[in-house]
């Protein structure tokens, strides 16, 4: 069996230092490791900051592997505020992500808002989910305009921990605004949970399926290669971008976490071809590069 080939990929979900929860390595550290590991470039996100200054200063320190940006709609950086957001492209944003830690969907799985079952944020400040849809099922108007920002700005949006509903609700109204980089996060975590059907009608609309390998190790322990692998079969590499989402300490090193991921899906017979598609030419021009 020949060794995957990740020279030239993009990583683009990986958790760095600072953070409330604990990380490996700022952005620094991640680029550096990065870099030895051939990778062209990570994108960095934080669910209680922004990301984009402190990934253009890790950019312009470490050459020979490029680290981006983004932005999280938590209650930390303001929700879902269409403001946060433009100001966040206009300082070189590469991905926008709808709530993640204290999205609605998120505090049915886990039962609070700002962590997880086995990660607490320590924020004593009370706040509620945020959900993204109205009263009628509608994306409220602040979605609708965060939507059109992030088309017209030509940057990833990210669903982050939205459920079924919303996913769909997005990725319809993307199709209706000739938006096409939908980002759908890990689709395998809870939430959403969703099932390989549910990712292939998501393809079908215009959306790109996120599969995170770090979801392989028993923390969050969500992952099953064998899904991967029928997810790839099914929905086409075309449709496909590879991440690690790692960072934490419970997992190997993000480039790490991605090589093995590769390596699995190859032995379970995803071409290098695939590969290069999900890895490299797929996150590129995710990232308008």
């Amino acid at each position: 069996m020949a060794l995957v080939d990740l020279s030239g990929a993009y990583d683009l979900h990986v958790h760095a230092s600072p953070e409330i929860f604990v990380r490996l390595g700022d952005e620094v550290d991640l680029a550096r490791h990065a870099l030895s590991s051939n990778l062209a470039g990570i994108l960095v996100k934080n669910h209680f900051e922004s990301t984009v200054g402190r990934a253009a200063l890790a950019d312009r320190l470490i050459e020979g592997t490029r680290v981006f940006g983004g932005l999280v709609l938590n209650h930390s950086t303001g929700g879902l505020n269409p403001l946060a957001v433009e100001s966040a492209l206009q300082l070189g944003a590469r991905q926008i992500w709808m709530p993640t830690v204290d999205a609605a969907a998120h505090a049915r799985s886990f039962g609070h808002v700002g962590g997880f079952g086995y990660q607490k944020s320590g924020l004593r400040l009370e706040r509620a989910p945020i959900g993204i849809l109205d009263a009628k099922g509608n994306l409220t108007p602040e979605v609708e305009l965060i939507l059109e920002l992030v088309r017209d700005a030509g940057v990833i949006l990210g669903t982050g921990h939205l459920d079924r509903a919303e996913i769909f609700s997005l990725a319809q109204r993307s199709r209706e605004m000739g938006f096409a980089k939908l980002l759908v996060t890990h689709p395998e975590f809870n939430p959403p949970a969703l099932s390989i059907e549910e990712q292939k009608q998501l393809t079908e609309l215009g959306a790109t399926l996120e599969l995170c390998g770090g979801n392989l190790y028993p923390i969050p322990g969500f992952g099953r290669i064998d899904d991967f692998r029928r997810v790839v079969a099914e929905a086409g590499a075309r449709s496909v971008i590879l991440t690690s989402d790692a960072g934490q300490p419970r997992k190997s090193w993000p480039a790490e976490v991605l090589r093995i991921f590769g390596q699995c899906l190859l032995e379970k017979g995803v071409s290098q071809e695939e590969l290069d598609l999900m890895t490299k030419i797929n996150p590129a021009r995710f990232l308008g590069l």
